[in-house]
């Protein structure tokens, strides 16, 4: 037993003596590197969209748009509270700062992820029942469906601004954290939760517990079935996808680059969001303490990776394509976008059908052709009868 003490107070030492280390090169650092990064992308993104021949005004561009908007706020608000807490207010903390930041991280958190899970159903809808969907061509389900979505997780998370749902903003110096308490053993936590009877400390848990279910568990797990479903569908669909109008396709983003975009959006998403939340979910239910790396260590590398998310989530969704690759860098050196990539813009490598622009050309190079041959044999007819006509006039006068 003594031995047993001995060593967990060994590795508690260790555990402090690195932990400044570890915040500053793992967490700090790389922080203020992905916050610049993402400050300076996310615009860029927009921009993208906003101009793209491939995306311009489609459902596609309004989803990424949105996620790049969430994200750039989400990266703000970590750069804000920072600079707060430890520039401005030097650890003096305020009431108005456990509310407002946990709500804002909350909100952003669950608009990226639902999102992302609706950017996914729509490439499915498209791919599986293409015949529905072209119709939407201008996305206003998808606007509709951003604004739900935004107005969902704002209602969600609003009970995190309540007065009295967090009563303690501390700071932990051995494992440089700042926590917010929802509850804490102290007379004045007894006499607040009197005022605030529905805001127990258990129904507090149970919320915090739901929240989380909603913005992580639920949307990864929609994430993992969806795109299992987006690659078994672009399989049975690749040949049906020939018989469509090209012009529609283009507008509804219905070409090979937007299914790895979508991929690796949710790979990210998936991979650098859902361990910060599944290592809260065993410390909470641990029975035993866990080691000290687990309190240490980890939460400010997890941290990290989510903030890689919300830095490199659409930079990387951009970049995964080839033609995307060559639009973005054309863009962002001034370059007139060469005749190629637009070839490669559209689906006629894909279906084996013309661009819009060859399609119009050769429709009225068609009708043109149509209307010589319907006029040829109206001008055959017309030209033997005019010299009849006048020779039975010229009869008709020498007879008189």
């Amino acid at each position: 037993m003594a031995n047993t003490t001995l060593s967990n107070t060994t590795y508690t030492n260790l555990c402090k003596s690195s932990t400044n280390t570890v915040y500053l090169y793992g967490h700090l650092v790389p922080g203020i590197a992905l916050f610049i990064f993402g400050l300076t992308f996310n615009p860029i993104a927009l921009y993208y969209f906003a101009t793209s021949r491939n995306f311009r005004r489609s459902p596609y561009s309004y989803y990424f748009s949105a996620i790049a908007v969430v994200d750039l706020v989400r990266l703000t608000v970590w750069c804000l509270f920072f600079l707060l807490d430890f520039k401005i207010f030097k650890l003096q903390f305020h009431s108005f700062e456990c509310p407002t930041q946990m709500y804002t991280e909350f909100v952003a958190g669950s608009i990226s992820a639902w999102l992302t899970v609706s950017l996914t159903f729509e490439r499915c809808l498209v791919i599986y029942k293409p015949l529905q969907t072209l119709t939407d061509t201008k996305g206003r389900r998808a606007l509709i469906i951003i604004f739900c979505v935004i107005l969902a997780s704002c209602i969600v998370n609003s009970l995190l601004l309540q007065p009295g749902f967090y009563v303690k903003r501390s700071y932990r110096e051995n494992s440089i954290q700042i926590v917010c308490h929802y509850e804490q053993t102290s007379q004045s936590n007894i006499t607040l939760n009197k005022q605030h009877s529905l805001l127990t400390p258990n129904t507090k848990r149970i919320y915090l517990l739901m929240i989380v279910i909603f913005r992580v568990a639920v949307p990864f797990l929609l994430l993992f079935t969806a795109n299992i479903i987006l690659f078994i569908s672009v399989r049975r669909t690749r040949q049906e996808s020939s018989k469509l109008t090209p012009s529609l396709l283009i507008r509804h983003g219905h070409h090979r680059q937007v299914t790895p975009m979508i991929f690796f959006s949710s790979c990210i998403l998936l991979l650098t969001i859902s361990p910060r939340y599944l290592l809260q979910f065993y410390l909470n239910f641990r029975q035993k303490l866990p080691h000290c790396a687990f309190t240490h260590y980890i939460p400010h590398l997890l941290k990290t990776f989510e903030l890689f998310n919300y830095a490199f989530n659409v930079f990387v969704s951009i970049v995964s394509g080839k033609h995307g690759r060559h639009e973005l860098f054309n863009m962002l050196f001034c370059r007139p976008i060469p005749s190629q990539s637009l070839r490669l813009a559209t689906p006629s490598k894909l279906v084996g059908s013309p661009t819009p622009h060859t399609l119009t050309t050769s429709k009225h190079q068609g009708q043109r052709h149509s209307n010589q041959k319907i006029d040829e044999p109206r001008n055959s007819t017309h030209k033997p009868l005019l010299p009849s006509l006048d020779h039975i006039k010229s009869n008709h006068y020498h007879y008189r």
